[in-house]
């Protein structure tokens, strides 16, 4: 076969085969199907992928999922301590596939108050997190529609039920696209050789909860990993298959936001004087697995221009873009013939130039233990978290926290 034929025909080699549920799950999850719970022909129950509904022919599906948690909060700082219980997850989820078995569909909604930005007895977000289309007839570009996580930071791409902690680091909250309605093409396992992987999207860059008409500007994300080792889960914290074979992923990523309306692009508050911004956005990550051992790394970069809107005056001048950089590395290990897990992570962020983002810093750890994986686990860490320049302030946070994905 002539070489340029050979090369088409590899691109346009179908997905291998339809994920077996509508939450994606990772692939080490196949261990978990064998004990699913069989109801009747074409109705299964698996923890962590909910109770699923398939036609005979496999060209309809729906499953059902529901995740929850229940987080106590004890802060103390300069001003004293306070302390809070809240339900820190409640959602549903809806996914499967119509109209054959690469033609797949996903909802998430988020019930609980604090998702819902609850104040005051005002809901100020609708319960709508997820809520695509994808198309993986193609291996090697499966076409995604609607709104989810922008594909741009390893950590904040790793799923909400499966953080290392109890929550993501204070870089990540600082230097992550979150979610946004758009587009993208990508291809988990590219050209079939079991080492790449590539994302490339275009967003409309306003964030989540946007329906009105904007102008022009767009939010634009290229992302490509490296597994050197072949392919694993690495979109998974911790280790829990404990990999007999060492295993790492090299990521990197770009995005251009054009005319960010808010501080941190497509999150934070609205630049006061209605102006917008221009942001590069740069990050580079590696996570490593080997027998229960796990350590994620990485690095974000973000410049931006202002462009001072009609509000802005002498009085009160276009307040300057959050240029900075920050920096995260966590590790955990899952002990030997045990379910815990300790684990330990330091961030910093750090402002560069003419900026308006605090140099952070914050150091801590947690314990894990597992009694289902992340299915059913219970989780308690500590943060000690400090910020520097003009207003410099202190703080020391202990959680407690269990969750269940059904």
């Amino acid at each position: 076969m002539p070489l340029h034929l050979a090369l088409l025909a590899l691109l346009a080699a179908p997905a291998p085969g339809p994920a077996p549920a509508a939450f994606y799950p990772p692939k080490h999850a196949a261990a978990r199907d064998a004990a699913a719970t069989v109801v009747r022909p074409g109705v299964e129950f698996s923890p962590g992928r909910g109770l699923r509904l398939t036609s005979k022919n496999r060209r309809y599906s729906l499953a059902l999922g529901l995740r929850t948690g229940f987080l106590y909060s004890l802060r103390r700082g300069r001003d004293g301590a306070s302390h809070n219980l809240d339900v820190r997850r409640l959602r549903l989820l809806l996914g499967g596939n119509v109209f054959g078995e690469h033609n797949k569909y996903y909802v998430q909604l988020a019930l609980a108050p604090h998702e819902l930005e609850l104040h005051d007895g005002v809901v100020h977000a609708t319960p709508v997190l997820d809520a695509y289309l994808r198309f993986d007839h193609l291996r090697d570009a499966t076409v995604t529609v609607g709104q989810y996580r922008v594909p741009f930071t390893r950590e904040r791409n790793v799923s909400d039920v499966n953080p290392l902690l109890i929550d993501r680091s204070l870089v990540n909250a600082e230097f992550n696209l979150d979610r946004d309605i758009g587009a993208a093409v990508h291809s988990d396992d590219l050209a079939g050789l079991g080492h790449l992987r590539y994302y490339a999207g275009v967003f409309m860059g306003e964030g989540r909860d946007t329906s009105k008409f904007t102008d022009g500007g767009l939010l634009y994300v290229a992302r490509a990993d490296f597994l050197p080792f072949g392919l694993f889960d690495d979109y998974e914290s911790s280790d829990l298959p404990r990999l007999r074979k060492f295993r790492a992923s090299f990521g990197a990523a770009y995005a251009f936001h054009d005319r960010a309306h808010k501080e941190r692009g497509s999150l934070g508050e609205l630049y006061a004087d209605g102006g917008t911004a221009n942001f590069h956005n740069i990050t580079a990550d590696a996570t490593f697995k080997w027998c229960g051992w796990s350590l994620d790394t990485a690095y974000h970069w973000r410049r931006g221009r202002r462009t001072p809107g009609p509000l802005a005056t002498a009085d009160a001048p276009a307040v300057a873009p959050r240029n900075g950089h920050g920096w995260t590395v966590q590790t955990a290990f899952l002990i030997p013939r045990t379910d815990l897990e300790p684990a330990l992570r330091y961030s910093g962020a750090r402002g560069l130039g003419d900026t308006s983002m605090p140099d952070r810093d914050e150091l801590g750890g947690g314990l894990n233990y597992y009694f289902f994986g992340h299915n059913l686990k219970l989780q308690v860490d500590w943060f000690h978290t400090w910020t520097r320049g003009p207003s410099p302030a202190e703080d020391d946070l202990v959680r407690l926290q269990i969750q269940v994905n059904l």
